[in-house]
């Protein structure tokens, strides 16, 4: 399971290549000035299994893949991906340029928020 440190102000995911889920994680930490809500309340809704996810305009996108066309064709062009189990799409808009993605199983996503906010709580 990938882990969650702060390099600063930055949340840094391991296992994480691109970066996406780091920026997920960052994004999603946003909301809270947008909604108002405690992010605890606000991330634990929005990614609960049957949860909605997030959509920031231009920018960052997050759902949970209930169908084979939510999945990103990278990620199906060497075998199918198992829709049985929760997966979530994370994905970085770019402007003119593709889009970049990240799968995560819906309890490591979960971990990986509280982890966050663990870390968040003592900065």
């Amino acid at each position: 399971m990938r882990t969650v440190r702060a390099s600063g102000p930055i949340l840094d995911v391991s296992e994480d290549p691109k970066k996406v889920i780091s920026d997920f994680l960052g994004y999603a930490f946003s909301l809270q000035k947008l909604s108002g809500r405690p992010s605890s309340e606000e991330l634990a809704e929005r990614f609960a299994p049957k949860g909605k996810g997030m959509t920031l305009q231009d920018t960052f996108v997050a759902y949970r893949a209930e169908e084979p066309g939510d999945v990103p064709p990278e990620f199906t062009e060497t075998a199918p991906v198992d829709l049985k189990k929760e997966l979530w799409v994370l994905t970085r808009l770019h402007f003119g340029k593709p889009a970049t993605s990240a799968l995560v199983e819906g309890e490591e996503l979960r971990h990986l928020i509280q982890e966050a906010l663990k870390l968040r709580a003592t900065s």
